[in-house]
């Protein structure tokens, strides 16, 4: 049910140790490990769950970019500052590319497709959960591989995606041949280095393991991304993200079932710091921003 990596899945180098343990809080109470590379820093989940069995971890009412439900206020108060952060984006892709053919890979229920698509953008999305791709789908053409994507696109965005991502030389192939020359890549992911990832430490709810089984350094993602052909532009912040894992790191800390008013003080108090402290360049969530080379 788990492989182990023998080398560093970023920069292929076999410098590689063990660094921490951390519990899958969501969902199945399993411990997993954690393992660092002395050449790039890329934190990666070793032994990982194989890709054809991790389904299952996926299974829990908190994973919400599969679903568009607004019943609960968490979900609620989610799907608000989601709106902030699809204007966020959009101002993003419309400050680094040219041209407006989108593919949004692991496009979710599709919210960021409507989104650019309200700005004048052609758009296609690729999905592998069915349900969300089937939500998704009214807003465009999506798929389930992106060997299904039709023609080449002046921009490819993963938001919170690429840690998910197995075979990571075999995807941004595939995106190199997808994009347009001078295309861009932005890609979102969480940020091992953030205060608030010293702060909580093993109970740092972004680890998300094992459905996470990368977890980047602005090194190791450079390192992976220029090795498949791509040349880093910029990094830029994602303050929002500060404030939702700390809300859920104070509910992991405190072994809570359910998300509490104190969960939601203490994670608007510890989101804030980190902010603070971690500055422009060390939020929990970081945006880079790739030119095709």
């Amino acid at each position: 049910m788990r492989e182990e990596l023998t080398q560093c899945p970023a920069c292929l180098e076999n410098d590689i140790s063990f660094k921490q343990s951390v519990k899958d809080y969501s969902t199945s109470n399993e411990v997993f490990d954690i393992w660092a590379c002395g050449q790039c820093s890329h934190l990666f989940t070793n032994p990982r769950v194989r890709e054809e069995s991790v389904g299952p971890y996926y299974d829990n009412p908190d994973y919400i970019s599969h679903t568009d439900d607004a019943a609960s206020v968490f979900a609620k108060v989610y799907q608000f500052l989601r709106e902030i952060n699809l204007n966020w984006k959009h101002r993003h892709v419309k400050n680094y590319t040219e041209g407006k053919t989108l593919l949004d890979y692991g496009c979710g229920t599709g919210q960021f497709m409507e989104k650019m698509i309200s700005k004048g953008y052609e758009v296609q999305g690729v999905e592998i959960n069915e349900g969300a791709r089937t939500k998704s789908s009214k807003f465009g053409s999506v798929y389930s591989s992106i060997n299904e994507v039709k023609g080449e696109v002046d921009a490819i965005t993963m938001w919170h995606v690429l840690e998910h991502v197995y075979n990571l030389d075999e995807l941004l192939q595939s995106f190199k041949t997808k994009l347009r020359n001078n295309g861009t890549l932005i890609i979102a992911v969480p940020n091992p280095e953030s205060h608030d990832a010293q702060h909580y430490g093993a109970h740092w709810a972004a680890w998300d393991i094992p459905i996470h089984v990368h977890h980047f350094t602005k090194k190791s993602m450079s390192a992976a991304l220029e090795r498949n052909g791509f040349q880093l532009q910029e990094v830029l912040p994602m303050s929002l993200d500060s404030y939702y894992i700390s809300l859920i790191s104070e509910q992991y800390k405190e072994g809570a079932s359910t998300k509490r008013i104190v969960h939601w003080l203490k994670g608007v108090v510890q989101g804030t710091i980190s902010n603070i402290k971690g500055g422009k360049d060390n939020k929990s969530s970081l945006i880079y921003v790739f030119k095709k080379s």
